[in-house]
């Protein structure tokens, strides 16, 4: 008993210091702002063999750290080790001067302002995007009515909001919309986070600590407990704007795949999307079902769709150590086929 109250007392006094850890990157430069957005890009680990360089874009909901939490084993540094030209889009911390940023905005102003930044500093017309989850549905939708883009990839994108075996899908669509546009500032990003483990209490409150505590003495599992323990609680706060858009639009009114969604008067007609599309999904993910990605083929018209999927969870196909050195080079080997190989 005295072995387990010290290893309980070990654990809370590690897991007190996680605001105090301080995120690791693979070397990059700042290289735009506007308001609360960075846009950052990466140094190649080797000379570039992608001709094309990669926006990458992360969910609102989250913080984009994930994708380099550990640098020498990171989803970032299996691209940049392939080659690939990484730029990262990060939104940051929305306050309550940011209040009515609506979805419309993140699409067709800061998306598109990153992406024009971009192609007139190298010199181009089109380039790659890579949109995650929510991400993903901002990608596509500015991909749809955009001609800046080359090839897109996807990651864990709903598509589908209202497929059945959608958790999330069927519990925001019981919420009053109203209610939420009545709040007077933003929603809470740890109210989010509260909510995605609320979802999975046992694998994400007793489980998942139970198993820290017994890997106390392990340094490389506890260093990597603890960061993405910080990860999981650095939760932005979410524009309320943007958020009532997601739920009455897309996980209430579904209305991505009725070409409904309207960007600065522009409606996303999916079946417009003719370019290369890599679509990327895990197959144990949690938050965005396999049944809300899949169905993507059935609304576009691209003639080169391209669908991979791998063994993993919506947050564990980025640090796990087997797959998150498989997906970046099957991203690269795809884009190799989709673009000529230039190095610079």
């Amino acid at each position: 008993m005295k072995k387990s109250n010290d290893q309980l007392t070990r654990g809370l006094n590690l897991l007190s210091e996680t605001a105090h850890i301080h995120y690791e990157y693979n070397r990059r430069n700042l290289i735009y702002k506007r308001d609360k957005l960075k846009l950052y890009h990466y140094a190649p680990k080797r000379p570039k063999t992608h001709a094309t360089p990669l926006l990458v874009v992360f969910a609102t909901v989250n913080r984009p750290e994930i994708l380099d939490l550990f640098p020498e084993n990171s989803f970032i540094g299996g691209l940049l080790n392939d080659g690939i030209d990484v730029y990262l889009l990060d939104w940051g911390y929305p306050d309550n001067n940011d209040k009515e940023i609506t979805i419309e905005d993140y699409v067709g102003d800061y998306l598109d302002a990153c992406v024009k930044f971009i192609c007139a500093e190298r010199k181009l017309d089109k380039i790659n995007l890579l949109g995650i989850c929510q991400g993903g549905v901002i990608s596509l939708c500015y991909a749809t009515l955009f001609p800046r883009i080359k090839n897109l990839i996807l990651i864990s994108a709903p598509i589908d909001f209202q497929t059945k075996d959608n958790t999330i899908s069927n519990i925001l669509r019981r919420i009053e919309v109203d209610k939420l546009n009545a709040l007077p500032g933003n929603v809470s990003g740890q109210w989010l986070t509260q909510f995605f483990i609320l979802m999975r209490p046992f694998e994400l409150i007793g489980k998942k600590y139970l198993r820290f505590i017994d890997n106390l003495d392990n340094q490389e599992f506890t260093k990597k407990f603890l960061r993405v323990e910080k990860w999981l609680n650095d939760a932005p706060d979410q524009t309320n704007a943007s958020f009532v858009e997601l739920v009455r639009d897309f996980y209430q009114g579904n209305k991505l795949i009725k070409g409904e969604i309207t960007i600065y008067g522009r409606k996303v007609d999916l079946a417009r999307l003719t370019i290369p599309v890599l679509n990327i999904i895990a197959r144990e993910d949690e938050i965005v079902p396999m049944s809300a990605s899949r169905c993507l083929s059935k609304y576009v018209q691209s003639k080169d769709y391209t669908q991979k999927i791998f063994s993993s969870g919506h947050i564990g196909i980025y640090i796990s150590d087997k797959v998150g050195r498989k997906m970046p080079r099957a991203i690269g080997n795809w884009l190799k086929r989709h673009g000529k190989q230039q190095p610079e």
